[in-house]
């Protein structure tokens, strides 16, 4: 199979396109692991790796000279860093140490000179930092 990649600063959301002569197991694997992207995410957990899907994080955080992800009710370590998670679809980095799923969003709570507080489904919160704050602010609409 010929595999093309093209970039430029023209394109807004990245996006495939498979051009074949007849659409066979090959061709629909392949789309269907572009479609799912990297849906599983390993973690540590006292010695034992777990798996993750990345629609189960909350937030994910470098605390303490590691990464720790966080799901509805437990938190798990990481070899990777925090950079790796930022550029997952539907994550958001909020500040210098933390990235969080829009979709886990429940409210955000202003703060003193303007800043927010963003709060989660399940019950995290953190302060949203200067330097990602018209970020967010666009993903709002505000």
């Amino acid at each position: 199979m010929k595999v093309e990649i093209k970039q430029s600063a023209e394109f807004g959301e990245t996006c495939a396109v498979i051009c074949c002569r007849e659409v066979d197991e090959s061709v629909l694997a392949a789309a269907d692991l572009l479609r799912r992207g990297s849906d599983v995410i390993t973690a540590y957990d006292n010695g034992r790796i777990v798996v993750l899907k990345r629609k189960d994080l909350f937030m994910i955080r470098a605390e303490d000279g590691r990464t720790r992800l966080y799901t509805e009710k437990a938190a798990y370590d990481s070899a990777k860093p925090l950079r790796d998670f930022e550029s997952l679809s539907g994550f958001m980095r909020i500040s210098k140490f933390c990235v969080i799923n829009l979709e886990e969003i429940k409210c955000f709570e202003p703060m003193f000179s303007g800043a927010l507080r963003v709060v989660l489904k399940n019950g995290l919160n953190e302060s949203i930092s200067r330097k990602y704050l018209p970020e967010m602010k666009k993903y709002l609409g505000m």
